[in-house]
């Protein structure tokens, strides 16, 4: 289903069109690209990696459950333009999605299961492998570098840690990151390959990101340049590289209303 662009209107956009697993679930695009091609809307796809479980989705935290995300995302006039019946409809023509539907979640496709195979796929997003990890459960230091990141990312005076806390490195908050803009604090896991940096997607690099005016505000002295290195050798070692593992099915069940539909979409 995440792959599938019978969900789109337009049988040519899926989930994966803005969350693809050769990038850690996003798409590397400053904003993303929109249903209408030669538009974008208006903010940078976050990883999927570890999203489950959170207490606010989207940038602006305006959504508490997946089926929320889902629901606004399937309607959104600029992201799928669908709905519930059409996509009902059309994976209704085929006995294979009936058959999997009845199979898993013992019920017909319809609104409530398509959120519900979703949400499973997404919760099945796990990434817990990086560096970061595997020297915790060894009981291992990082490497000199990443650790002195480490150590002054808890630093409070840096304010590192209070925002990106726990071990999803997230807070569940929102925060005033311009006069007015107020944004869910994004998840540190998998950072140095979910690139580029913010809502808005205006920080190419994590230095930049690091650099932006609400990170600097936060800061009671500047960064040196070896601690900004170290700094960024903490975040790079929250990567875990096996999340480039995932991959998209290699077909999909036949659908005689979309009969050429490619695997993810076309854009």
């Amino acid at each position: 289903m995440f792959f599938e662009p019978a969900l789109s209107i337009n049988g040519k956009r899926s989930c994966a069109s803005c969350h693809r697993p050769d990038k850690a679930f996003t798409d590397h695009r400053i904003t993303s690209r929109a249903l209408r091609f030669t538009a974008n809307v208006g903010r940078n796809a976050p990883t999927l990696l570890n999203a489950a479980g959170q207490r606010r989705y989207f940038h602006d935290g305006r959504a508490t459950t997946m089926s929320e995300v889902i629901r606004q995302v399937i309607s959104s006039p600029v992201e799928m333009g669908s709905s519930y019946a059409l996509i009902t409809a059309r994976l209704n023509q085929s006995s294979l999605y009936c058959h999997w539907f009845d199979q898993a979640l013992h019920a017909p496709i319809g609104e409530a299961t398509i959120n519900a195979a979703l949400t499973a796929y997404v919760e099945s997003l796990r990434s817990r492998d990086a560096p970061y990890d595997v020297a915790r459960r060894r009981g291992r230091s990082l490497p000199a570098a990443a650790q002195a990141g480490q150590q002054l990312f808890s630093l409070a005076r840096l304010g590192c840690a209070g925002c990106h806390a726990g071990s999803s490195f997230r807070d569940g908050q929102r925060h005033e990151v311009r006069p007015g803009e107020w944004v869910k604090t994004p998840t540190l896991r998998n950072v140095a390959v979910t690139p580029p940096y913010g809502a808005d997607g205006q920080a190419a690099t994590l230095a930049q990101a690091i650099r932006s005016p609400f990170h600097q505000l936060q800061l009671t002295h500047p960064l040196q340049p070896q601690q900004e290195a170290q700094l960024i050798a903490f975040l790079q070692a929250l990567t875990d590289t096996t999340s480039t593992e995932h991959r998209s099915p290699l077909t999909l069940p036949d659908l005689p209303d979309l009969p050429d539909r490619r695997v993810g979409g076309l854009y």
